[in-house]
């Protein structure tokens, strides 16, 4: 990990530190908070609910051990992110755990190692293959944090390391199946509007810095309108692909997916009617529950 050269954002932070002592709470919420907490339970939801598909009562531990082992990479993920960012969190956003205190710069290295451990110790009983696409997609995550979340190509992590996470659960628990590298074509749109959700609360502050991102240059409402609708891409393509690329896939689940993402963004928008700022920060989790909706459609369709 690059070492963080000192500068206005490391002074704030240290007196922001000075400022606020750490009661024991502020600890535990920091560290909660440090590795982005909804991402990493929507990815382990995900995590739980491919494992069901693609094995019908799967043993509790093996599916803790897959948990574990995506728990570890989300980790590393979260805690790098979080250091990378920490001299410009330390001016646009000192509530942070790290700017704030409540988390150290030791501690968050710590989260990292202790995530790298798990995502080993746990990821590689699941054998070779499986442990190389946990390895990639942790990898990408990295690539995120350290060069690509400030650049115009912050949305191609997003693009080719999500859809690998169902991938990664089928093959490490040996049924691969080929029909998912569809995801990429069916729900590509959908993992940038992913990245798009999840960069909305940052938007201004991202403006505010002159970054070259596809999301500062667009603005909200506009970053907005365009994650749903990439959102909603994925069961209109679904729904093409279901009657022309896969015979025999079921309908049914795929419909209701539908269903659940049309329902969702609009609770989003009637959210922006209530609460703009609101609105902002529960557009990711929202986005993202509508893409997994379809992509598990899609894979139980598939098994039936």
């Amino acid at each position: 990990m690059r070492r963080l050269k000192r500068s206005e954002g490391d002074r704030a932070t240290e007196r922001l530190s000075g400022a606020h002592p750490r009661s024991r709470r502020r600890v535990v919420r920091g560290y909660l908070l440090l590795p982005h907490l909804v991402p990493v339970l929507v990815v382990e939801l995900a995590v739980a609910g491919f494992a069901a598909i693609a094995w019908r009562g799967v043993p509790p531990a093996l599916l803790a051990q897959l948990l574990l082992a995506m728990l570890g990479a989300q980790l590393v993920i979260g805690a790098v992110n979080e250091l990378v960012d920490l001299p410009f969190d330390a001016i646009g956003q000192p509530w942070k755990p790290l700017p704030a205190g409540d988390v150290s710069v030791k501690g968050a290295r710590g989260v990292a190692a202790v995530g790298g451990v798990l995502a080993v110790v746990f990821g590689l009983p699941l054998g070779l293959s499986s442990f190389a696409l946990l390895a990639l997609g942790t990898g990408l995550g990295l690539a995120y944090d350290l060069w690509l979340k400030r650049s115009a190509w912050s949305w191609l992590p997003y693009l080719l390391a999500l859809p690998l996470l169902p991938i990664w659960v089928f093959t490490a628990l040996g049924r691969p199946e080929p029909r998912l590298l569809l995801l990429y074509p069916l729900g590509g749109l959908a993992t940038i509007g992913i990245h798009l959700a999840q960069a909305l609360p940052d938007v201004a502050v991202d403006r505010a810095a002159a970054l070259p991102t596809v999301t500062s240059r667009a603005g909200a409402p506009a970053v907005f309108v365009l994650a749903w609708a990439a959102a909603l891409s994925a069961p209109l393509l679904v729904w093409m692909a279901a009657g022309d690329l896969v015979a025999g896939v079921a309908a049914g689940p795929n419909q209701l997916a539908a269903g659940i993402t049309v329902a969702l963004m609009l609770a989003n928008v009637a959210l922006v009617v209530l609460n703009r700022r609101w609105a902002a920060v529960a557009a990711f989790p929202l986005v993202a529950l509508a893409t997994l909706a379809v992509a598990l459609a899609w894979t139980a369709s598939l098994q039936r």
